[in-house]
């Protein structure tokens, strides 16, 4: 029996008995097929004033858990409340997450922060706080969080800005933003509608905007695209897909609908 007939009977045999990897390798058995990629699901939402109001509201903050528990990385905006309690109190109804949280920003006496819950798996291996900024850029200046997991590294950058001066304030952000590595922008850009109309769109113009203009990210009939996930060529040939998480999220619960953006982690030591 020749070689190429040999070869055709035993391709034979494994498509008849054998198993297709996600890959599209064919093999005897399943447990033979390498492990699928894994890929990050990274959110951001601003849940409009998280204080001791909703705190004490436990139906809520359970909803706000639940809601969290869907993303391996999630970013919450508009945390406003002067004691410090209302995050650790939400992170408490977490199951198997880390959590981290911004500096208070504000120029007047209504502060902000920005919390981070990670899946414990996740390393948060730096946190930069670009809060106070000496140059007063930003109402509330953005931060930095670097992340790790089986060997990936990718870098998000997250703000909220100040409606008002939103072409401003992105165009500090650029000067700021270093792109190398694995890079994503995300948060309450408020970036459409009167606040950064077409004539502004001029940053980040080689990045990909995940999210477009003809987005609706806002509960009420406002139609505006006002959070954004930004990603430099890095990340982005590393997307996967995106959504903006509509379910539940009505006025009392958020002004604003949840964004995420599902990523491949392969080891690549890109950052």
């Amino acid at each position: 029996m020749d070689s190429l007939l040999k070869f055709s009977l035993l391709f034979s045999l494994l498509l008849f008995a054998g198993c297709t990897c996600d890959d599209g390798t064919i093999v005897l058995d399943e447990s033979d097929c390498p492990p699928p990629a894994r890929t990050l699901t990274v959110a951001n939402w601003n849940v409009q004033i998280l204080g001791d109001s909703k705190e004490a509201n436990d139906t809520l903050m359970d909803f706000y858990a639940s809601t969290m528990e869907k993303y391996d990385i999630i970013f919450i905006q508009e945390i406003r409340d002067s004691d410090g309690s209302a995050f650790p109190s939400l992170c408490s109804r977490l199951s198997g997450y880390n959590c981290s949280i911004s500096s208070r920003a504000g120029r007047s006496s209504s502060k902000e922060q920005v919390g981070i819950a990670y899946r414990s798996d996740i390393s948060l291996l730096s946190l930069e706080d670009f809060n106070p900024d000496s140059l007063d850029r930003w109402e509330r200046p953005p931060i930095k969080a670097t992340f790790g997991v089986d060997g990936h590294l990718f870098s998000v950058y997250n703000i909220h800005t100040k409606p008002s001066e939103v072409p401003a304030e992105m165009a500090a952000l650029e000067s700021v933003v270093v792109n190398a590595g694995n890079v994503i922008i995300m948060g309450d850009l408020n970036a459409d509608c009167s606040y950064y109309p077409a004539a502004n769109h001029t940053h980040f113009l080689s990045w990909t905007w995940v999210i477009w203009d003809d987005a609706d990210t806002t509960v009420s009939a406002t139609d505006c695209a006002y959070d954004r996930i930004i990603m430099n060529s890095n990340a982005a040939s590393e997307f996967v897909q995106y959504g903006i998480y509509t379910a539940g999220i009505v006025p009392g619960v958020s002004d604003h609908y949840l964004v995420w953006v599902e990523i491949s982690a392969e080891d690549d030591n890109n950052v």
